[in-house]
Parts: structure tokens; sequence; C-alpha cells
């Protein structure tokens, strides 16, 4: 199990590191965007599309990071009146039917509207949006390597318990 828990605080970390990051320059350009707007009166043109794309970006990696940590938003109605081993069972059928939408809706779906975007160019920014669309497919990726390690986990808990159990 260390391993699971070493690659999650890995990616983890480096997640968490890019949305800091994001967060940070974000925080920098609108400052600038202000001071360049009513201080030089001199607006900026090109960056309130960059402060749009990277808040999707970090939205999106922090989603991913989010559900590392297991703390995304959940119904616990009937978790919550569940112990062991019929808990573990409703988290892993929960984690497949996630995965499940995440790969069509973010992977399959980002991958084509990736796709679309390969001959879209940002008039202010002159990128091609396919640049910008990459982090769906990016981001659903990690949530499903998110998904694995915690399905790993929910069966070594079952594994666990069987044990424990005969013991």
């Amino acid at each position: 199990m260390n391993t699971v828990n070493m690659i999650r605080k890995i990616l983890n970390k480096i997640l968490s590191a890019v949305v800091i990051f994001l967060m940070a320059f974000m925080t920098v350009l609108v400052t600038y965007q202000v001071v360049m707007r009513y201080v030089f009166v001199h607006p900026v043109t090109w960056s309130e599309d960059t402060l749009t794309y990277s808040f999707v970006w970090m939205s999106l990696i922090g989603t991913a990071v989010v559900f590392g940590e297991r703390d995304h938003m959940m119904l616990t109605l009937f978790s919550d009146k569940l112990e062991g081993i019929p808990k573990q069972i409703l988290c892993i059928i929960s984690e497949i039917v996630i995965m499940v939408l995440v790969y069509v809706l973010m992977v399959k779906g980002g991958m084509s509207v990736f796709n679309i975007g390969k001959g879209q160019v940002s008039p202010t920014l002159g990128v091609r949006m396919s640049n910008v669309y990459t982090i769906l497919p990016v981001s659903g990726v990690f949530i499903l390597i998110y998904n694995v390690l915690n399905i790993i986990d929910s069966v070594a808990a079952i594994v666990n318990n069987k044990k424990g159990g005969a013991a």
C-alpha cells in the first residue's frame, strides 16, 4: 500500500503546485490589468483571455486534486448507514461509475473538443484553442488515475477486513 500512497502523495504535490502557481499567476495578472487600466489608462487586451483560460485550467486541475483527496462532494445517505465490506463495495461501485463518466465526458469528449480546437485560433492571444482545450483530457486522465488508486485502497480495506475478521 505504500506505493499507492506514494503515487497519490506525489501527484497531489505536483498538481497542487500547479494550482498554486496558476492562482499566483492570476493574482499578479489581475493586479497588472487593474494598474494598466486605471493608473495608466492603457487596458491590456490579452489579459482577460489569459485569466479565463488560467481559471479553467486551475479549476480542472483542482478538481483532480479533490478527487485524489476524496474531498469531492458526495451524497452520504447510504454510505453512512453501511460499515466494513459493504461500505467498501459501495465505494468501488461509485468509483467505477465516476470512471465511466469521466472517461466519456472528459477524456473522449475532451479529445473531440481538442480536435475541433486544432482549427481555431484565439483572436487576442494568437494560440490554437487546442492548446487551451488540452486540459479536459489531461485532467480527466488524472481523475482516472485517482479513481484507480481509490479502488485499490477500497480493495485493500476489504482484504484487510477479511484478514482481521478471520484472525
